[in-house]
């Protein structure tokens, strides 16, 4: 290789991979990305993303999308309903945004509510793929294993299938392979034998669509223009709105195992029967895609030794459970952490061989772990209250100001 010119792989095409890519891009670095999926919409793209200001918004801010992003996000998504098993409304902030909407059309200025627009996973990773040229991602194209080239420090990829489309180049070698491949990477073993644990926590996906959404105004109501949660000792359900006029609920229940399609009932295990009319009717209105999704996370604050050329970021790195709201912004900060000490390492003049590559991976390791481990431990923490009786008073007195848990 040219010393200041790395051959870059990124595994996974999912908003972390794309987002390390598109910054790469930006700063004039070229990467390839690989991905097993045979496109971007060959399946569901799951829900809606907060991206917060002082994180997931400087990534994208640093791949010049910023303009465009604020084009598709929804700052109306921020509005959040607290709701009691009871009915008893703690929090309501569509008044407000409703307020803000009023001033807007009067000529105000927009307020900026909690700097966390929503925006839909599928919309974010459309604006990150049109940002790249075309011949960045390698759709199809999974990873079965990495192998070392013996004697340096570069890497070979072997893929689960060859075809036509493969070409020579594609296997390598590489003087980084990345890692963006979520919770069950396939790079992470060649860095840790750690495995993501259960958290003890089961979600019953399941949404509504827009047409249905549509013929029911209570429900639409009840969710507000963003999102809505209810607390329980054991039991959290939360609701979303999406952009296309969708809604979608999470009904999650902590177990001490694992369970199974089989044996959930919405209405019974879920705790649904004790919960007030309104919050029954709508999750049972949603009827559709049902999945069942057990949350897994890796152990707040795990780290592994430095291996050059080798590293991981996003949920292969460090998934978390999503009770703090803060996943795919912590993955965000890694891919621009990431691209930075890459793009400071091309452009630097001097010579730098192997072992500066290694340096640079080893601090954005160091910084990555520090940073993850405080989300890692506040998401913990998040999702104990969550889970208490009491946890929508608690989750009120955070989002009011307070201070979070320790």
């Amino acid at each position: 290789m040219s010393t200041s010119t790395p051959k870059i792989a990124i595994i996974g095409a999912g908003p972390v991979g794309l987002m390390l890519a598109a910054i790469l891009h930006h700063r004039g670095t070229k990467c390839t990305i690989f991905e097993r999926e045979t496109s971007a919409t060959v399946r569901a793209q799951g829900g809606t993303l907060d991206i917060h200001a002082e994180t997931g918004q400087r990534a994208i801010a640093a791949a010049g999308l910023l303009t465009a992003f604020k084009k598709l996000s929804r700052p109306e998504g921020e509005a959040t309903r607290v709701v009691k098993k009871d009915g008893t409304v703690l929090l309501d902030e569509n008044e407000q945004q409703q307020q803000d909407s009023k001033d807007l059309q009067n000529g105000q200025e927009e307020e900026d509510g909690r700097g966390r627009p929503e925006i839909d996973r599928k919309d974010l990773k459309d604006l990150l793929i049109a940002a790249l040229p075309e011949s960045t991602i390698r759709w199809g194209k999974g990873i079965s294993s990495v192998k070392s080239v013996p004697g340096t420090q570069r890497w070979m990829l072997e893929f689960m299938e060859r075809d036509s489309n493969t070409e020579d180049s594609d296997s390598g070698p590489y003087d980084l392979v990345l890692g963006a491949d979520g919770a069950w990477s396939r790079i992470r073993p060649l860095l840790t034998d750690v495995r993501p644990l259960y958290s003890g926590v089961t979600a019953l996906d399941v949404w509504i669509l827009p047409e249905q959404l549509a013929a029911r105004p209570e429900v639409s109501a009840f969710i507000g223009e963003g999102s809505c949660m209810m607390f329980s000792e054991d039991r959290f359900l939360s609701l979303q709105r999406h952009s296309d006029g969708s809604a979608r609920a999470y009904a999650m229940v902590r177990t001490n195992r694992e369970i199974g399609m089989e044996v959930l009932d919405a209405n019974a295990l879920l705790g649904l029967e004790d919960n007030e009319e309104e919050a029954r009717d709508a999750v049972l209105a949603m009827t559709e895609q049902p999945t069942l999704r057990p949350l897994y996370m890796l152990p707040v604050g795990h780290r592994w030794e430095p291996r050059p050329g080798l590293s991981l970021l996003g949920d292969a790195a460090h998934v978390m459970t999503p009770f703090a709201g803060v996943g795919v912004n912590v993955g965000m900060m890694d891919a621009l952490e990431l691209a930075e000490g890459i793009a400071a390492y091309v452009e630097q003049q001097e010579e730098k061989g192997e072992e500066g590559l290694a340096q640079m991976l080893r601090k954005y390791e160091e910084g990555m772990f520090e940073r993850s481990r405080k989300d890692a431990a506040l998401t913990a923490s998040m999702m104990e209250i969550e889970f208490c009786e009491d946890g929508a008073e608690k989750v009120v007195e955070v989002m009011t100001g307070g201070e979070p848990p320790a």
